[in-house]
């Protein structure tokens, strides 16, 4: 951890030399790994661990003393930040009924190593996009007028551009998804970070992130569906994946206006940053 003020922005470079590193990592497993269930773990387990060493890296041991700081509330927060999951997890029980699927082999185990896989998500993308940039980035903005909202939206934007693997720009459709995703996971990112300034607390927003990402897709560990389609698609030129996005973007400008009249208007922005 670096204590010399005027060095603190080289605490920017090791952040996003974390979110590189998560990307190569993602890139490097993905050609050299089976993409099994044991096989993301394990590749999941790399990008966690190199994370938290980024933020040790970045904070040092302070961070990690908050790490469980207030896990009840941050979850309780940020549980309407569920719904939008619970919809789509709601459209993998129609699809049940719709086409009787047989069950996977040790669907038991899948289900089991998918829900420790998508916390570990939670962990990496937290620790990386909240954990590591605001401990990195507050010191650095904390004389700019505004160092909290351009904590959010640097964190934001690259947090959102991130999930958007590939995008035809000449496609109307896809454009216009490029842009609703990075939206509305600058949205997201903005929900989450406001529970990060006021709590420090990274397991509670693991959790919430986990759920977000495992509830979409449970079935398909379970069951042999016969269309089995990534419900979190990024861009596909379709009209109806659209639609999905502007519907995402409401539920989280609805769950971001909740957080921030519980969350945000009851921070000390002034003694957080002092003690930051």
């Amino acid at each position: 951890m670096i204590k010399n003020e005027k060095l603190k922005w080289i605490n920017i470079l090791f952040w996003l030399a974390s979110v590189g590193a998560m990307i190569g990592l993602m890139i490097l497993c993905g050609r050299y790994m089976d993409d099994s269930n044991a096989g993301m773990l394990f590749e999941f387990v790399i990008i966690t661990v190199v994370t938290l060493a980024f933020l040790y890296l970045i904070s040092g041991k302070k961070t990690f003393t908050f790490l469980n700081n207030q896990t009840g509330y941050t979850v309780k927060m940020l549980l309407p930040t569920l719904i939008f999951s619970a919809v789509f997890g709601l459209f993998g029980v129609m699809a049940y009924f719709m086409d009787k699927p047989a069950l996977q082999k040790n669907w038991v185990l899948n289900l089991v190593i998918s829900a420790v896989t998508m916390f570990l998500v939670g962990v990496y993308e937290e620790g990386c996009f909240r954990a590591c940039a605001c401990d990195a980035l507050l010191p650095v903005l904390k004389k700019t007028k505004h160092p909290f909202f351009w904590t959010a939206l640097i964190s934001g934007l690259l947090f959102g551009y991130v999930h958007v693997v590939s995008v035809d720009f000449s496609d109307l459709q896809q454009t216009l998804q490029f842009f609703l995703k990075i939206l509305n996971l600058l949205i997201a990112g903005a929900t989450f970070m406001i529970l990060y300034w006021k709590t420090r607390n990274l397991l509670g927003l693991a959790i919430i992130h986990g759920l977000n990402d495992f509830l979409p897709d449970f079935l398909n560990q379970i069951f042999l569906f016969k269309n089995n389609e990534d419900s979190g698609a990024y861009t596909t030129g379709e009209a109806s994946t659209t639609i999905v996005y502007v519907i995402q973007f409401v539920v989280e400008m609805i769950c971001f206006i909740y957080v921030y009249r519980k969350v945000a208007t009851t921070i000390d922005y002034q003694k957080t940053l002092e003690e930051w």
